[in-house]
């Protein structure tokens, strides 16, 4: 039987995956990665599977990740991904496969590395990237001529659920982050707050303004479908938690010169980000969820033709309360690493989830849990469920 190493499997999203793996899943044997120990002893007391056992991990330090990874047949990360290369680079040498809820574009250049290795690491199957690029191809599938991809994403939750979250929102907008869209071959670079566009998203979330942000899914779906001509990813988060990255842009509170506040010199961002993490206003949400919509352009047996697709879940009253938000991002990792697990992925080296899931078969495994994903297709302004 297959034996999982879960990092960061106690956090906000790492949590979700590991109750969803407990779950559902046929492991062997389940063990929690963590550099806290006794806050992962608590979590997985808490879930009460016998398969569970807990391991101190410091993904910081590559050495000791390759020793600790050795002797699992997968791993399964839900850590920040300031730590995705340490982890990719682990699986690789300790010849291991992998999936990873973050992603970042260097791990792309390890593929040859991998595969070498006879190994298979997923980077971004999480919500956005993950269950977008999904949705993605299965808009890409059904079209005969697949022209271009618009990802929107609503993340509702709290400003400061966690710090690796925190962290994420902070790094969606800044604006010494480069962050582009793909057209014609060519990457158009773009600030934080351009692009404006309103989208409506389940009936959690409602109409909402959306942004570029910088995600991997302007660099993967190209690589995957080279047809494409142009593919776009925008996104947002609360109404307040908007204004205040916007305040943070006014304000240039972004810079990277330290000012002198009593005897100490600090970035104000690095300021802002603590505060955040102490100030229970930042800890506030009334409503949990997460919204995605996925609108393909192509043409179908020669008729210009739109599929668009938007995941729905239920709400957070009958969802788990605030984790309604974290499921959309931990389970479809689960999913992603059961697949795996079970031989349902052929190929070798680093390469994104449209790469080597199949949607269809995906989706369903969401709708197993709660998250389902409507699509509309529309042929000259008639539109079609499907």
């Amino acid at each position: 039987m297959e034996r999982v190493l879960i990092l960061g499997g106690v956090g906000a999203v790492g949590s979700e995956a590991t109750r969803d793996i407990v779950e559902t899943s046929g492991f062997s044997e389940i063990v929690v990665g963590d550099i806290d120990v006794e806050r992962a002893k608590k979590f997985v007391s808490e879930l009460g599977d016998e398969r569970l056992s807990v391991v101190k991990v410091d993904a910081s330090n590559l050495d000791e990740l390759v020793e600790t990874v050795k002797g699992f047949d997968l791993v399964v990360s839900a850590l920040p991904f300031k730590y995705d290369i340490n982890v990719t680079k682990a699986c690789i040498q300790a010849g291991v496969n992998g999936i990873d809820v973050a992603s970042e574009e260097s791990q792309f250049d390890l593929s040859e590395e991998a595969r070498r290795a006879g190994v298979l690491y997923v980077p971004g199957c999480g919500a956005t990237p993950g269950t977008t690029n999904l949705m993605a191809k299965y808009g890409i599938q059904y079209l005969d001529e697949a022209e271009s991809v618009e990802i929107y994403f609503a993340a509702f939750r709290c400003t400061a659920i966690a710090p690796g979250l925190l962290y994420t929102t902070f790094w969606e907008f800044d604006p010494k982050v480069e962050r582009t869209y793909y057209e014609d071959g060519k990457y158009v670079r773009v600030g934080p707050f351009e692009g404006e566009r309103e989208v409506e998203f389940h009936e959690l979330i409602g109409r909402q303004k959306c942004y570029y942000v910088p995600h991997e899914e302007v660099m993967t779906l190209p690589m995957v479908f080279p047809q494409l001509r142009k593919v776009e990813v925008r996104g947002c988060f609360p109404p307040k938690t908007m204004e205040l990255m916007r305040m943070l842009l006014r304000y240039g509170l972004y810079q990277d010169e330290p000012i002198q506040v009593g005897d100490a010199k600090v970035l104000p961002r690095d300021f802002f980000f603590n505060f955040l993490l102490r100030s229970e206003e930042a800890r506030e949400q009334d409503v949990w969820a997460y919204g995605l919509v996925v609108v393909v352009r192509g043409r179908k047996r020669g008729v210009e033709t739109v599929v668009t697709l938007k995941n729905r879940h239920p709400p957070m009253e009958v969802w788990g309360g605030r984790r309604a938000y974290a499921k959309n991002v931990g389970i479809p990792l689960s999913i992603g690493a059961q697949i795996i697990a079970r031989g349902g992925v052929d190929e070798l080296g680093v390469l994104p989830p449209e790469a080597v899931f199949d949607p269809k078969e995906f989706f369903g495994e969401l709708a197993k849990r709660g998250i389902d994903i409507d699509v509309r297709i529309e042929q000259y302004g008639v539109g079609r469920a499907g």
